[in-house]
Order: C-alpha cells, then sequence, then structure tokens
C-alpha cells in the first residue's frame, strides 16, 4: 500500500497524469484485470490514493515515479550545465 508520505512525494514529480502511464505499462507488462481487460484510469488512482489495493498497480506506479523522477533530475542537471558556461 501506498503511505501518504509517499503519495505526496509522488504527487510533486507526476504532476498530472500519470494513470494513462501507469496503464501503458501495465499493458506492456500484459497485467490486465479479471475480465482480461486493461486496469481503468478511475481504478489506477483508486489504488493510488489507497482505497483499493493492488500490488501489479502499485509496483507499476513506483516504476513510473523512478523514470519521471531520472528524467526530472537529469534535465535540471543539463540546465545547471548549459547555464553554468560563461560566454
Amino acid at each position: 500500500m501506498i503511505t501518504a508520505g509517499q503519495r505526496k512525494k509522488m504527487k510533486k514529480v507526476f504532476k498530472t497524469g500519470y494513470s494513462k502511464d501507469v496503464q501503458k505499462l501495465l499493458e506492456e507488462k500484459v497485467i490486465w484485470n479479471k475480465k482480461g481487460l486493461p486496469f481503468s484510469n478511475s481504478y489506477i488512482t483508486h489504488v493510488f490514493n489507497g482505497r483499493n489495493t493492488n500490488n501489479d498497480i502499485e509496483e507499476a506506479i513506483i516504476e513510473l515515479y523512478q523514470k519521471r523522477l531520472y528524467e526530472e533530475t537529469t534535465i535540471t542537471l543539463r540546465r545547471k550545465e548549459i547555464f553554468s558556461k560563461k560566454i
């Protein structure tokens, strides 16, 4: 289960629109619901907010968090490198 502290950190990185990306990750890993369909965006947000529990969805959310955090840090490092150079 995703704790409130973890959720707060993830929201800062996700900003908006994480459920569709989580849904894509689950589809790539061929993880479906009981009916054999992709998990809905609302169910993914329910898991994120702690209303429902699903280990596969939680793992995908954490994986997406790691990817976006890595992208965000590489972008900030690049910006610092570019703008710290003297002309």
